[in-house]
C-alpha cells in the first residue's frame, strides 16, 4: 500500500472535519492535510489537483448530486475520491460509486471501520458497505442473466472487484500476470456496459452476485 502524500477533507462541519484530520493524522503522519468547507468556487475545485486522496462529504454545499460527485472525480487526476455522508443510505453509496468515487463512508462508521475502509482505497480498491448496497432491492438483470454474459474466469474477476480488490489482489487470488488480468478487467467493464471497476461492483451487488466463491 502506498500512503498518500497528499490528503484533502472537504466537510462543512468544522468539529466533523477536524475528527477527521486527526485520524489521518495518525494513519499516515508524512501526508499532507488540506482542507474545505465547500466547493462552490471554482478555486476550490482547482484544490483538488495534485491530490491523492479526497475525503468529500456529500451533503456540503457544492455537492450532493451525483454529478456535482463525477464533477470532483475529474477534478482529482489521479487522485481517490470517497464520499462521506450521515446517512447510511443505499441509494447515496450506489449514486457515488457510479460517479466515480472509489469508496462510501458512512459518518456512523467505528474508528476501525474507517481504518479499513480507506485502507482499501489506498491499496486501489473500492469500498461499499456491503450491508448497506444488499439491503437496496436487487435490480435487473438478475445473476443468471449477469453471469450468461461472462466466462467464469470474468466471473471470478467481478466478485473480486466487488470485494475491492486491486489488479494485483486479483493476480495473487486466481495465479493470473497482471496483463491478463487487466484484459479481464476491461472485459467486464466492456460486457456490462460500465465506465469502471466501480459501477461493476455495483452491477454485481445489485443483480445479488455473491462475493463468497471469489
Amino acid at each position: 500500500m502506498t500512503a498518500p502524500r497528499s490528503i484533502l477533507v472537504a466537510d462543512d462541519h468544522p468539529l466533523f472535519r477536524e475528527a477527521v484530520c486527526l485520524r489521518l493524522r495518525a494513519m499516515f503522519p508524512d501526508a499532507e492535510l488540506h482542507e474545505r468547507e465547500d466547493f462552490l468556487s471554482d478555486a476550490a475545485t482547482r484544490a483538488l489537483d495534485g491530490v491523492d486522496l479526497a475525503l468529500v462529504d456529500l451533503c456540503m454545499p457544492g455537492v450532493g448530486s451525483g454529478a456535482a460527485i463525477r464533477r470532483i472525480v475529474e477534478a482529482c487526476p489521479g487522485g481517490k475520491v470517497v464520499v462521506m455522508s450521515g446517512q447510511d443510505n443505499a441509494q447515496e453509496v450506489t449514486a457515488g460509486l457510479q460517479a466515480g468515487a472509489r469508496g462510501f463512508i458512512a459518518k456512523t462508521m467505528s474508528p476501525d471501520q474507517f481504518r479499513a475502509a480507506l485502507a482499501v482505497v489506498v491499496a486501489g480498491g473500492t469500498y461499499a458497505p456491503t450491508s448497506l448496497m444488499l439491503a437496496q432491492p436487487p435490480a435487473p438483470p438478475p445473476t443468471a442473466s449477469l453471469m450468461a454474459r461472462l466466462t467464469p474466469r470474468e466471473g471470478e474477476v467481478l466478485r473480486l472487484l466487488m470485494r475491492g480488490a486491486s489488479n494485483k489482489e486479483i493476480c495473487r487470488a486466481l495465479s493470473l500476470a497482471e496483463p491478463t488480468v487487466k484484459l479481464h478487467v476491461s472485459q467486464v467493464m466492456r460486457k456490462l456496459d460500465v465506465r469502471n471497476r466501480s459501477e461493476a461492483a455495483v452491477k454485481g451487488v445489485q443483480a445479488g452476485l455473491s462475493q463468497a466463491d471469489a
